[in-house]
């Protein structure tokens, strides 16, 4: 058990900072593993909140989580949108179970149907507002934020592997409000890291491929001739010209 909670802490802090701060620049090489992990953690919930039992606890939840993680990670390598969709049930689902369970609420049915309806929601804003990106960069940082306490909280004992069946957020709610205050700044600051470093990148010259000058620059004739794509225009005899003997 002592290895598996090292291990589950340091995953959790590096995926979570990867997320956090740089989850847009990412997101497109992580949309097989985040429609993977979306599909089955949300369906193994979805399991042990209606039938019952522990989190992760019967073969069912395993089979039927590995089924759904695989056909979303698929959907999520062929669509790029249909990523950013699967992301945002997931985490519209984990925030409504997260803040119920934070709160106290216990029936496995209520936290189904207002973790559907939320998720259900935050879908129909991504898909109606068609902003990809600030949707990436908030739901990026929010899960982040929430992976890098869940692995600190996991470390120093404040909080068991059993116990993150509910959601991070319901864990930090229960935990303190002081631990809830420091996930809202850490989300936000991801957020604002992630929007300047997007911004300033995209931002920078792009130079065309071959073209060792300054952006916009064209090659000069030497350029040319060592990049095998011509002759200086001193060497090129006029048309119709005849050859020196």
């Amino acid at each position: 058990m002592f290895f598996q909670i090292v291990f589950m802490s340091l995953l959790q802090l590096l995926v979570g900072l990867v997320l956090c701060f740089a989850g847009f620049r990412f997101f497109v090489v992580l949309l097989p593993l985040v429609g993977f992990f979306a599909g089955f953690l949300v369906t193994a919930q979805a399991i042990q909140q209606l039938f019952g039992g522990g989190f992760l606890a019967t073969v069912g939840s395993w089979v039927f989580g590995f089924v759904i993680g695989v056909v979303c990670a698929i959907v999520a390598y062929l669509f790029y949108y249909g990523a950013v969709v699967i992301l945002a049930a997931a985490v519209g689902y984990e925030l409504a179970v997260g803040v119920l369970s934070g709160f106290g609420v216990s029936s496995g049915v209520i936290l189904f149907l207002v973790g559907l309806v939320v998720a259900a929601a935050l879908v129909a804003a991504v898909m109606f507002l068609n902003v990809p990106k600030l949707f990436i960069v908030a739901l990026t940082a929010e899960v982040g934020a929430s992976m890098i306490l869940g692995g600190i909280l996991l470390a120093v004992g404040r909080i068991s592997l059993a116990g993150l069946h509910a959601g991070v957020v319901g864990v930090l709610i229960r935990s303190s409000w002081f631990w809830f205050l420091i996930f809202v700044l850490l989300m936000i600051t991801g957020i604002v890291v992630q929007l300047f470093v997007t911004e300033e990148y995209a931002r920078q010259p792009r130079q065309p491929y071959g073209q060792a000058g300054p952006a916009g620059q064209a090659p000069s004739a030497a350029q040319r001739q060592e990049q095998g794509q011509g002759q200086p225009l001193s060497d090129i005899p006029p048309k119709g010209a005849e050859p020196a003997v």
